[in-house]
């Protein structure tokens, strides 16, 4: 064994060298290989996440945008079913003037026990 080493030249120990480097390396490289697949599974998660957090910022901004228009036509709404009933003279309406009156009042949610007299069923 001795004299294996003795016979060995200079680029033999430089290939020797290069083997156990390489051994080294390899050796290296898999026992950081799970290291660097959680930092690229943390990576994509982090992502998602991001992903998410816009879609669900565009869709409370969407969200609010909705209920400010529905907050409009409800109150255009209330203004028109107020308009109706205070339009009402005081004198005795024609019944077709009535009638269109009470037709608005059921359109626009109001409960039977809410309308006016004139308006009920029954009547």
């Amino acid at each position: 064994m001795k004299e294996a080493f003795r016979t060995l030249t200079a680029a033999g120990w430089a290939l020797a060298a290069i083997c156990l480097l390489l051994m080294i390396v390899l050796i290296w490289w898999s026992a950081t290989a799970g290291g660097r697949e959680r930092a690229r599974q943390e990576r994509a998660v982090q992502a998602a996440n991001a992903q998410a957090r816009a879609t669900d910022a565009a869709a409370r901004d969407r969200a609010a945008d909705q209920r400010l228009t529905d907050l409009k036509i409800n109150t255009r709404l209330e203004k028109e079913r107020t308009d109706v009933v205070s339009a009402i003279p005081d004198a005795r309406p024609t019944a077709g003037r009535v009638a269109l009156a009470c037709h608005r009042l059921r359109e626009q949610g109001t409960r039977d026990g809410d309308l006016p007299p004139e308006c009920r069923p029954g009547r």
